[in-house]
């Protein structure tokens, strides 16, 4: 889940243009050094005589480092709902070069078997020449995409864990989708074997609608996200000097570490 977050950030990222990159950039350094100032001095609310010594600037400086990355990255998070299509297509492109489909039929030739027993009968086991699954019936067809599109989607969900969590608010595939792209291909291709292929083509469909669909919530909701890692990662140093400044005026030496 962290991993594809930040996978999906650092593709966002790559996404701005130059010279938009640029101009965030400057604009996050200028936040940064603000940053860098605001950590130096903000102790002197309660503590006028405390001074910061190196260490304690060496954390202002991660300070204005996070300042800068989260700059960047909440501007680039903007460019998620047009990268979305580019992640997908490099979904479904890795999954024809994987192991998905003769895993795939070899669970749908062993699932559908001990429903239509009689359909398979004769017929090669997977990973023998010759073995096929039998479109014998409508039912046997619509059971055996309906396996693949389900597959499918597992395999996104496994790949892309965050893009996943923002599906969850859609309703699935349902046998209804399956019924008309079926019969679609047929009145396309009559007399044609309908293609598996196709019914992964499904899935990645709806993935792809579904995702458009939820971009807008899903890039305020990836930005919510940042914020709050933001606000994690700068208590580190914010805490950390304000607490020295603390321990400073309790016991009453000044520049105490």
């Amino acid at each position: 889940m962290v991993e594809d977050f930040f996978y999906i950030i650092s593709r966002c990222v790559d996404a701005l243009g130059g010279g938009t990159q640029s101009g965030y950039v400057l604009l996050s350094l200028l936040l940064g050094a603000l940053c860098w100032v605001v950590c130096s001095y903000y102790t002197r609310l309660w503590n006028k005589k405390f001074r910061v010594k190196l260490r304690h600037h060496l954390l202002c400086g991660m300070a204005a480092f996070f300042t800068v990355i989260f700059t960047i990255q909440f501007r680039a998070v903007s460019e998620l709902e047009y990268i979305v299509y580019d992640i997908i297509f490099d979904w479904h492109e890795k999954l024809k070069d994987s192991d998905f489909n003769s895993e795939t039929y070899e669970k749908a030739f062993y699932d559908l078997k001990e429903v239509y027993p009689s359909a398979f009968r004769g017929i090669p086991e997977p990973h023998q020449r010759g073995s096929v699954i039998p479109f014998a019936s409508d039912n046997l067809m619509q059971d055996c995409v309906e396996i693949y599109v389900t597959e499918a989607c597992a395999n996104f969900s496994t790949m892309h864990p965050f893009l996943n969590l923002m599906l969850e608010a859609q309703p699935g595939i349902s046998q209804e989708e399956i019924e008309y792209d079926i019969k679609d291909f047929f009145r396309k291709n009559p007399g044609a074997t309908y293609l598996l292929d196709n019914a992964v083509n499904i899935a990645v469909k709806h993935i792809r609608e579904s995702l458009h669909e939820q971009s807008p919530k899903t890039v305020w909701k990836t930005r919510l996200i940042l914020v709050f890692l933001f606000l994690l990662v700068q208590m580190i140093p914010f805490g950390t000097i304000g607490y020295v400044a603390y321990r400073d005026l309790k016991i009453g030496k000044h520049n105490y570490v």
